[in-house]
C-alpha cells in the first residue's frame, strides 16, 4: 500500500516535531551507556547486536532518556514490517519496535509492533555473549516504551 507524498511530507513533519532527530543528538546514534553495571550489560548487548548486522543511523528520532538506537532492515513481512529498531533508554529499559523502514511511504502510518519477543530471539543467538547469567541479566532489561505512538497525527 503507497501513501502519497502529501501525507508523508504531513507525517514526517509531525513525527520530526515532536522528538528531536539523531543528527542533532551524536552520542545517541554512536551508542552512550551510564558507567554501571546496567550500561555495561546494554553496551554488551548493543555490541552483540552490531555483530548481528544492526547499524547506527541519525536517520532516527531520539526519545526522552534514550542513550542508543540501532536499526535492522529485514525482509518484508506480511504486514509489510521491514526494519527492527533498537533503543535503549537510561533507565535500563531495552525496546525494540517492529516498523516499516524510515524511508517508506508507510513508515509513519504503517504497522508498528512491540519486539520484546524478537530480542529474547536475539539473545539466544547472542555470539559475543556466552554467559547464561548475563544473558539473563540482560533479558530483565528488555521492556517497552510508548514514545512511537506520539508521532502518529
Amino acid at each position: 500500500m503507497e501513501r502519497d507524498p502529501l501525507n508523508y511530507v504531513a507525517d514526517l513533519y509531525h513525527g520530526a516535531t515532536q522528538y528531536p532527530c539523531g543528527w542533532l543528538k551524536p552520542k545517541v546514534v554512536w551508542g552512550h551507556f551510564k558507567p554501571d553495571e546496567v550500561g555495561d550489560l546494554q553496551r554488551s548487548f548493543f555490541d552483540e547486536l552490531r555483530a548481528q548486522g544492526f547499524k547506527r543511523t541519525p536517520w532516527q528520532l531520539v526519545f526522552p532518556g534514550q542513550t542508543a538506537g540501532i536499526i535492522k532492515p529485514i525482509p518484508v513481512q506480511e504486514d509489510g514490517v521491514n526494519e527492527y529498531h533498537v533503543r535503549f533508554y537510561n533507565d535500563g529499559i531495552i525496546d525494540c519496535e517492529l516498523e516499516v523502514a524510515r524511508f517508506d511511504s508507510m513508515h509513519w502510518a504503517g504497522p508498528k509492533r512491540h519486539g520484546v519477543d524478537l530480542l529474547n530471539e536475539l539473545i539466544e543467538q547472542a555470539v559475543t555473549i556466552s554467559c547464561h547469567q548475563t544473558r539473563d541479566r540482560i533479558r530483565k532489561l528488555f521492556g517497552t516504551k510508548s514514545y512511537s505512538e506520539h508521532c502518529v497525527r
